[in-house]
């Protein structure tokens, strides 16, 4: 009888290690929640405190810089993802942020346009830019330098660190028609590693989105 029962201990041991081992750890939505949050306040200078927590399940696909991810067979990876979003209005999203439910990694985040509001000045600065005529491609030039600038300098505040690098993921390409306010994306990497797609708008000079290019999966 004893051992029948030290035997039955042990299969439930095994099968509870092997429950443990196999199962996706969770951070769960009110620890997402409050990850997802906090991201967002610091990137976009808000201060936000409520969200709406959805969660998904995505496979890993051939992302725009053409890298694949899988598990190593071959086979495509799955990642549980939860959505953290402040609502606008009921069919409208405010800001939203994506976070790895197995990490608690927030690998994307973004603000809607609506946010976006120019002060008179800067809605001098693009009337100005739109009338251009002959110097208009210099004066584009000139702006995109204010850009970049400004998104250096939001990096090295963000992510606190005075030596990252900042890469033109547009390769220094300009829109081919004269447009008031534009968008621009930038490689940042960071010093340990971590490379960051930001894209920011002139002449706000504000974040729009920024996504994490090889954050962990797991």
């Amino acid at each position: 009888m004893k051992r029948k029962i030290f035997l039955l201990t042990a299969i439930i041991l095994s099968l509870s290690l092997f429950l443990t081992a196999c199962g996706e750890k969770d951070i769960g939505e009110a620890k997402a929640k409050e990850i997802g949050l906090k991201y967002i306040n610091k990137m976009f200078d808000t201060s936000e405190t409520e969200a709406e927590i959805t969660q998904q399940k995505q496979e890993c696909y051939r992302d725009a810089s053409g890298a694949i991810v899988t598990s190593g067979d071959s086979e495509f990876s799955e990642r549980w993802i939860y959505y953290v979003r402040v609502p606008l209005a009921t069919t409208m999203t405010k800001y939203e942020a994506l976070i790895l439910a197995s990490t608690g990694e927030v690998i994307y985040a973004y603000q809607s346009n609506v946010n976006v509001r120019l002060s008179d000045e800067q809605k001098r600065q693009a009337d100005e830019l739109y009338m251009e005529t002959s110097e208009w491609e210099e004066k584009h030039m000139d702006a995109l330098q204010s850009l970049t600038r400004a998104c250096f300098d939001w990096a090295k505040e963000k992510f606190n660190d005075n030596h990252l690098i900042l890469l033109d993921a547009n390769n220094g390409m300009i829109p081919p028609v004269k447009i008031r306010e534009f968008g621009r994306s930038y490689y940042v990497v960071t010093r340990d590693g971590k490379v960051y797609t930001v894209s920011m708008s002139w002449p706000s000079l504000e974040l729009l989105s920024i996504a994490v290019e090889n954050g962990l999966l797991y």
